[in-house]
């Protein structure tokens, strides 16, 4: 751990902080998920002018870049290695614990290809690994004969339930998640295209027309009654990355693809930015760095909201002297483990939330690591490899790397997983490949 740590030091301290280099901006139109046309108006929620996005795009390079996203990448892999189930194919999510959802299979299918693109993982083992999970999830139980479970044992690849106890059927699943996944399965097809009969196999089992209805996604849960109850999924930032995913394979849900459909405007420390009208929204930097890393910003309007819910991140720093970097993140702080750290929630500037919780906590509050190494790829900037170096802490030779440090003792948070390693891996290849990570281009 110690010469990981040095390494990655030696980089850092070394390299003060450039100026930042205008370039002109490079905009990136995925054509597979262009959005319809929205019609606008007076009525329509506006961002305003963010103080990011009217400027071109920075150039930035930080001396001792290569080596410091080498090293992060190399002790990513490692957790990825060690919680690896051969039998299944699949990671345990969380360190030691052997369940996943269909977002944590979604990472895991990045893991593969991001280490294999990077030079991690030869080629004939990644095949074999990337096959081996395609056939579990071809063999994987559905839940109603619709769409995958929320949760799978990762061992055996049987449905888990909320408690983690044995389900023969499941209890619903998630869009969100399942998006997630589709975009992975698009990535991975079009990279290395020996896997298409086998990905097309797994995206024929799906049942669209129950996931995608009236221009939304839907979500479906089983009570504890044994009712179904079927509900709209996603808001503002998950459910645009989450349909980016359905589009990807030909399914459009339009009104979901939409930043301002179900958008108000507000300022948050000065910033102008959008927030969902609707309840449930958990507004934090996820669904902008993945769409950013992985297809790329595919309409003005939403990058420039992630320009914005960036720059609002760097103002409360400016203002506060804490430095912020927000996510979704795996946090061992009973009782809940899993947190939502937000830009905006219920009123609330900079809330955490809990995954069912039906108001803002106290803490715990972090700085992310899957955040700042994914913004600095899409974003490279002084604030987001400042971003990079304040994370240094949370590696681990053997275990990978935490979620993130804590923001008053800047120690880690521990929760290695496998959503923190496989957000590291893109990243790192993200920079690469200088381009989003779906290609039209086959690869080996």
């Amino acid at each position: 751990m110690l010469r990981l740590l040095t390494a990655l030091a030696v980089a850092l301290v070394a390299a003060p902080l450039l100026s930042v280099l205008l370039a002109s901006r490079e905009d990136r139109v995925i054509e597979q998920i262009r959005p319809p046309a929205v019609a606008t108006d007076s009525a329509r929620p506006s961002l305003g002018a963010p103080r990011m996005a009217a400027e071109p795009r920075p150039s930035f390079t930080a001396p001792g870049e290569d080596s410091v996203f080498q090293v992060a990448a190399e002790a990513a892999w490692r957790y990825v290695e060690s919680q690896y189930q051969p039998r299944t194919g699949l990671v345990n999510s969380v360190i030691h614990y052997p369940y996943a959802t269909v977002w944590d299979i979604g990472s895991t299918l990045a893991a593969f290809y991001s280490a294999h693109e990077l030079g991690f993982l030869p080629s004939d083992d990644y095949h074999a690994r990337t096959a081996r999970l395609l056939q579990t999830l071809a063999e994987m139980p559905l839940f109603s004969n619709a769409a995958f479970n929320k949760n799978y044992h990762v061992s055996r690849g049987t449905p888990a339930g909320r408690s983690d106890r044995e389900l023969t059927q499941g209890y619903g699943w998630s869009a969100t998640d399942m998006g997630r996944l589709l975009v992975w399965l698009r990535i991975v097809a079009n990279g290395h295209p020996q896997h298409l009969p086998a990905i097309e196999e797994i995206v024929g089992r799906l049942a669209f027309d129950r996931l995608v209805k009236e221009g939304y996604l839907w979500g479906e849960d089983l009570g504890a009654s044994g009712r179904r109850r079927a509900y709209q999924e996603g808001r503002l930032g998950y459910e645009q990355y989450a349909a980016a995913g359905f589009a990807l394979w030909g399914h459009y849900a339009e009104r979901a693809l939409s930043v301002i459909e179900n958008s108000d405007s507000l300022h948050v420390l000065g910033t102008p930015i959008l927030v969902d009208r609707r309840e449930g929204a958990h507004l934090t930097s996820e669904p902008f760095v993945l769409l950013g890393l992985e297809v790329g910003y595919w309409s003005p309007q939403w990058e420039q909201l992630a320009e914005s819910i960036l720059a609002v991140q760097e103002a409360r720093y400016e203002q506060t002297g804490q430095f912020t970097i927000v996510s979704e993140d795996a946090v061992p702080v009973a009782p809940n483990y899993f947190y939502y750290y937000t830009i905006h929630n219920r009123g609330t500037d900079f809330a955490v939330v809990s995954l069912t919780g039906t108001r803002p906590l106290s803490g715990p509050r972090w700085i992310s690591s899957k955040a700042a190494f994914g913004w600095y790829a899409i974003r490279p900037g002084p604030y987001t490899w400042e971003a990079v170096q304040r994370v240094v802490p949370a590696i681990n030779a053997q275990a990978g790397w935490s979620s993130g440090v804590y923001e008053r003792t800047g120690e880690p948070t521990g929760g290695q997983n496998i959503n923190t390693s496989a957000v590291i891996l893109e990243a790192a290849l993200y920079r690469k490949l200088g381009r989003p990570l779906l290609s039209e281009t086959a690869g080996t």
